[in-house]
């Protein structure tokens, strides 16, 4: 299990925003970094693929209008997408809880890569004072500084979180009394629906269009539609759309 949660922690380094290991910032945080792939890549080396899908599922949707304007990053999604489903599955704990444990888990992100920041700016001044020198190996030498200080920041408390908090969740589900962890669940589901309403009021400009969304929830709801199967629909009634509103017209 050590090697396991090892893994994991190396991973939450990886995908983060300073790593550049992994293509960059593509290949790292934009990639290893997204909830749903980590929750993946997390079932994959735990052997619960249903279960860590299950969370990446809801944390996905519920960060995903979630920018990172700059440095500025409101929550720490690559520690969300790899800590909580590991928490979840270590302790064994029930899914629909992980938007609540996503909270707390990235905002200690955020704390963590607010120091990191602090830190670094050292090696960026030491970095901007071998740049006017003309030290290229002196630049280098602080540009590896300051991913040494990242690693340790980001592999150590995720390894610690995730070793000691697995037994922490196990002793507080017998400690909660059942109703507040039915309560936690409940407010933990309205999240991912808050992620969700953010992103759609950031694309949608007129608002009458949320029409189509609530078509497709009653879809789902109601008629048990595969998702899939709704948006093949979706995309040939958007086609319909395009062209009876005066787009492009299509000959053959």
């Amino acid at each position: 299990m050590i090697i396991k949660i090892t893994i994991i922690a190396l991973l939450a380094y990886l995908g983060a925003i300073g790593a550049p290991w992994i293509l960059g910032t593509t290949g790292g945080f934009y990639t290893l970094g997204r909830p749903l792939v980590a929750a993946a890549l997390v079932g994959l080396i735990l052997g619960d693929m249903q279960t860590a899908l299950e969370v990446g599922m809801l944390i996905q949707a519920m960060y995903i209008g979630i920018i990172t304007p700059g440095a500025v990053m409101p929550f720490d999604v690559d520690y969300i997408g790899y800590l909580t489903p590991a928490l979840i599955i270590l302790s064994k704990t029930d899914p629909n809880i992980a938007p609540t444990l996503a909270v707390p888990v990235g905002l200690i992100g955020v704390t963590i890569w607010n120091l990191i920041w602090v830190i670094n700016v050292y090696f960026a001044h030491r970095a901007d004072k071998y740049a006017v020198e003309g030290n290229g190996s002196g630049i280098r030498a602080m540009n590896l500084g300051a991913q040494i200080v990242n690693f340790a920041m980001r592999f150590i408390p995720a390894f610690l979180i995730l070793y000691f908090g697995r037994g922490f969740l196990q002793e507080l589900q017998k400690m909660i009394p059942p109703i507040i962890i039915h309560y936690l669940t409940v407010v933990g589901g309205v999240l991912p629906a808050l992620g969700i309403g953010m992103l759609l009021n950031m694309i949608i400009k007129d608002k009458s269009y949320f029409g189509i969304f609530v078509i497709g929830f009653m879809l789902v709801k109601y008629l048990n539609l595969p998702i899939v199967a709704i948006a093949i629909m979706g995309a040939v009634l958007a086609v319909f759309w395009f062209k009876f509103q005066g787009g492009v017209s299509y000959n053959g």
